[in-house]
């Protein structure tokens, strides 16, 4: 018994611990001293005007003082040489959760969610947790972001490092997902990063587990009753504001209150929808409700750009294509999915052949360097070199109401700039300095990617093969590890081996619900993430996980139904 509670609660933790492990093995990113810089000598991609081949930037303060070929160095900044050198304006990622803690389990009152003081068994805890009566978490529009935020010094490195410097933000669970913010990414604390908050009220598809709803239909009909209620709650709020004498006021409802500049047209909704289903029921959904709104991921938009182009929707498109997943047989790969994965970087060139006003986000990727890589995928798939630039800066700006302070390298906007090696969607090109809110960063060595991986830039680093030779990424992930996973009932102990080939890995995990085999495996740099099933109480739960390599260590968490716990591991030597 005692192995097997051991066994059992690894699950919860393998997948969720991932972003702060990730977070908390990158060094803070050096800030110089001062207040005034400048960066002379370098190519200056504008993007809002010509591109200056030969150009000063000058930043005091946190904004852009001067630019151009002539612009004065003040005598008291830090010059930075900008000989060979190419300056852009930051990039925005546009649709993620950054900054958010991953989240947890205790209801409302502190307790364990589903009340009751939890079951001394880690294993039956992790049932009852797993079984236990869904919370209003991710139900309640009213949920700001901006009171979730949690930054350190080092939260952003990753982002930094690949020349992201603003980001809207708001939790990525449950259906009202809250409202999102759009934050600098530097290294104060957050109350100093935030932009612009409230920016949307944000809402996915996915049903809520353990109960209503628990489908797409399901979910579709709680967000149209939702709207139908708060519009119901506006009437009765006119009324009574218009003759409140003897009349009885109706219940103040925060959720619904919530939800009026929504259902008013002033704050915008952002749909997480990615299927063409999903798209059209989206679209329909806000039109019927004449929301404001945009659409996020749109991963099959390449099948509806004329569609989106006529109905004037604005497109937050994901640079999370889709994988090849680890299969006995590829041949056992779906139709739909390999055409997915084959059509999805040529989602940007048909939105904007169809004139469709679209950015990017990350979507779902776990390497942040992979988002330049990705989006040069994008272009070799047809989308033309201005238009991606754009979809990563100014547009993103102007979709948000930001133009005025990001976006472009202009005299007065906020200092958030990259200055990278060359040609920023190139694969050899390196990002040296990043500047956010007028602070300048030095870039450390950033993780290369896998061979063969997005845009192809170079191979993994930084690893160990078993026995601590350095492998070139090569069995990077290979052996037969011994987990940690730090359950709310204590330290439990779990086993997963794996077998790395190439970009791909296989393996097992062996619990008290049985050996599950690992699926949709996947290393890239020293990061890896998988799949598996588990059969509980005759129930297949799906389990995702992602964790971080370095040597002979592991650290990362697992995503179950909306639950996560974190983990730690280490290689057993041959």
């Amino acid at each position: 018994m005692k192995q097997h509670k051991r066994l059992l609660t690894l699950f919860c933790t393998v997948a969720f611990g991932v972003s702060a492990v990730l977070l908390s093995q990158h060094q803070p990113a050096r800030a110089y001293e001062g207040e005034a810089y400048a960066i002379r000598g370098a190519t200056i991609v504008t993007v809002t005007g010509a591109t200056i081949a030969k150009g000063n930037v000058v930043v005091r303060n946190g904004l852009i003082e001067a630019v151009g070929a002539e612009a004065a160095i003040p005598a008291d900044a830090k010059v930075i040489d900008g000989t060979g050198l190419t300056v852009y304006p930051g990039l925005f990622d546009t649709f993620t959760s950054l900054g958010v803690p991953a989240p947890t389990t205790p209801d409302a009152g502190g307790g364990r969610r589903g009340g009751g003081a939890p079951p001394a068994d880690p294993a039956q805890a992790f049932l009852a947790q797993m079984s236990a009566p869904p919370s209003t978490a991710g139900l309640l529009p009213e949920v700001s972001v901006t009171e979730q935020l949690q930054v350190a010094a080092d939260t952003f490195d990753q982002q930094r490092s690949a020349g992201i410097t603003t980001a809207l933000t708001a939790p990525r669970t449950g259906i009202f997902q809250g409202q999102s913010a759009l934050i600098n990414l530097g290294a104060e604390p957050a109350d100093k990063l935030i932009l612009k908050a409230p920016i949307s009220l944000n809402i996915g598809f996915g049903s809520a587990r353990g109960g209503f709803p628990n489908s797409l239909m399901g979910t579709f009909a709680f967000l149209r009753q939702s709207l139908l209620d708060a519009q119901h709650y506006r009437e009765e709020w006119a009324r009574y504001n218009k003759s409140p004498r003897g009349a009885q006021r109706p219940a103040v409802n925060k959720s619904l209150a919530a939800l009026q500049p929504v259902i008013n047209g002033e704050m915008p909704v952002i749909l997480s929808a990615n299927s063409e289903r999903e798209i059209k029921r989206a679209v329909a959904l806000a039109e019927e409700f004449k929301l404001k709104y945009m659409l996020a991921g749109a991963m099959q938009s390449y099948l509806l750009a004329d569609f989106l182009k006529a109905k004037n929707v604005t497109v937050l498109l994901s640079l999370g294509y889709p994988q090849r997943p680890q299969l006995d047989d590829p041949e056992d790969e779906a139709l739909r999915t390999l055409k997915d994965r084959a059509e999805a970087p040529k989602a940007a060139a048909a939105l904007h052949n169809a004139g469709v006003r679209f950015a990017f986000n990350s979507g779902t990727l776990t390497r942040p360097a992979d988002y330049l890589a990705n989006a040069a995928r994008a272009i070799e798939a047809g989308l033309p070199k201005e238009a991606a630039l754009k979809a990563l800066t100014i547009n993103a700006a102007e979709i948000f109401g930001v133009a005025e302070q990001l976006g472009s390298i202009e005299k007065g906007k906020i200092a958030n700039l990259v200055v990278a090696s060359g040609d920023l969607f190139n694969k050899d090109t390196k990002i040296k300095h990043v500047f956010v809110d007028g602070k300048p960063f030095e870039i450390k060595a950033v993780e290369p990617a896998r061979p063969g991986g997005p845009g192809g830039r170079g191979g993994p680093g930084g690893g160990r093969g078993p026995g601590g030779a350095p492998n070139g990424g090569a069995a990077l992930a290979t052996g037969s590890w011994e987990l940690t996973i730090n359950a709310p009932e204590g330290q439990i102990q779990g086993t997963l081996k794996i077998n790395q080939s190439g970009s791909n890995l296989s393996g097992e995990i062996t619990t008290p619900f049985g050996t599950a085999p690992l699926k949709n495996g996947v290393v890239s740099g020293n990061d890896v993430s998988f799949g598996f099933s588990l059969n509980v109480q005759g129930q297949q739960l799906e389990v995702a996980a992602t964790a971080k390599i370095t040597g002979d260590s592991i650290s990362g968490s697992f995503a179950a139904e909306g639950q996560s716990s974190s983990f730690t591991g280490t290689r057993k030597p041959n």
